[in-house]
C-alpha cells in the first residue's frame, strides 16, 4: 500500500475533528511511522509519541471511534487495500498544510468583514465608552493584542486577560458606563469567558463576541457573533484569521471618528522617538 495514502488519510481524519494538543502530538508522531504503527499497540504508541496510555485511546474516540481496536482496523485498512489516486500522491508537511489551512481561514473573513454583523459590532464598539476586551487562556494574546493598538485610537480601553478578576473587570466597566464590550473566545472555551459574557449581558452591556465558529455552544449569549476559524493542523491552533478579523474590527471602529482617529496617532507619532529603536 502506499504509504503517504494511509497518511493522508489519517491527516484528513485528524483535521474534520477537534482534538486536543496532545492528541495532536500523538497524530504528528503516527504519521512519521507508517506503516508499522497500523501494527502497534496503544502502548507502543504512547512510549514512541511520550504520552500516557489513556491519551491515545481517547485519541481513537475523538476521531469518532468506539475503540482504539476499530481505530487501528481502519488504520490497517487504509495501509493494505491503499486509497484512490486522486489524492495527494505525498503528506505535506505540517507547517504547509497550516498555511493552506489559514489561507482557506482567511479568504472565509471577507463574507464576514462585509456582513451585517460586522457593522453592527462596529455600532456598538464605537459608541461603547470605555471599552472592555477580555480574552482569557488560548485567547488572552488577542485581546492584548487589540487593546494595545486599541489604545491608540480610543480615549479609554480596558483589558482583562486574567480569570480571577474578569467578573470584578465587567462589573467595573458597567459602573464606568461601558454599553459594549468585546469578547474574544477561542477553543478551548473557557468557563469564566461564558460566564463573563452572560455576566456584561446581565448587567445591561452588549456583547460582541469573536469565536472560531458561529455554532460555538454559547452563541444566544452573544449580541453579536463574528466567526474567524481557526488553524487545526498543528500542535496548537493557529489564529491568523482572528487576528486579521480583530485588526478589521479596530479598523472600522477608528474610522467612525476620524478626526479623534487622527489627533491621537499623531500625538502617539510625537513619542515614538521616545521608544523606537534607532540603529
Amino acid at each position: 500500500m502506499a504509504r503517504d495514502g494511509a497518511a493522508e488519510w489519517l491527516l484528513d481524519l485528524a483535521r474534520a475533528h477537534r482534538l486536543s494538543p496532545a492528541q495532536r502530538q500523538i497524530v504528528q508522531r503516527m504519521l512519521g511511522l507508517f506503516p508499522d504503527v497500523a501494527f502497534l499497540s496503544t502502548i507502543e504508541i504512547a512510549e514512541r509519541a511520550g504520552v500516557s496510555q489513556p491519551t491515545v485511546t481517547r485519541l481513537a474516540a475523538a476521531l469518532g471511534f468506539a475503540g482504539f481496536g476499530e481505530f487501528r482496523a481502519a488504520l490497517r485498512d487504509a495501509v493494505l487495500a491503499g486509497l484512490p489516486e486522486q489524492r495527494s500522491p505525498a503528506r505535506q508537511e505540517a507547517g504547509v498544510a497550516a498555511i493552506d489551512q489559514e489561507r482557506t481561514n482567511l479568504e472565509s473573513l471577507k463574507r464576514v468583514v462585509t456582513g451585517d454583523p460586522m457593522s453592527r459590532a462596529v455600532r456598538l464598539l464605537a459608541g461603547a465608552g470605555p471599552l472592555g476586551v477580555i480574552g482569557l487562556r488560548a485567547s488572552a494574546a488577542l485581546a492584548q493584542y487589540f487593546g494595545y493598538f486599541a489604545r491608540r485610537v480610543l480615549p479609554a480601553v480596558s483589558v482583562c486577560t486574567d480569570a480571577g478578576t474578569v467578573d470584578d473587570a465587567v462589573l467595573q466597566l458597567s459602573r464606568r458606563g461601558a454599553g459594549a464590550l468585546l469578547f474574544f473566545a477561542m477553543p478551548r472555551y473557557p468557563a469564566g469567558t461564558v460566564a463573563a459574557i452572560r455576566l456584561a449581558r446581565g448587567l445591561g452591556m452588549a456583547t460582541v463576541v469573536i469565536a472560531d465558529s458561529p455554532l460555538v455552544p454559547f452563541a444566544g449569549d452573544a449580541d453579536v457573533l463574528l466567526a474567524a476559524p481557526v488553524g487545526t493542523g498543528l500542535v496548537f491552533d493557529s489564529h491568523a484569521a482572528a487576528v486579521t478579523l480583530a485588526i478589521s474590527l479596530l479598523d472600522a471602529v477608528a474610522k467612525t471618528d476620524p478626526h479623534r482617529t487622527q489627533q491621537r496617532l499623531q500625538a502617539h507619532e510625537a513619542l515614538v522617538d521616545r521608544w523606537v529603536h534607532d540603529p
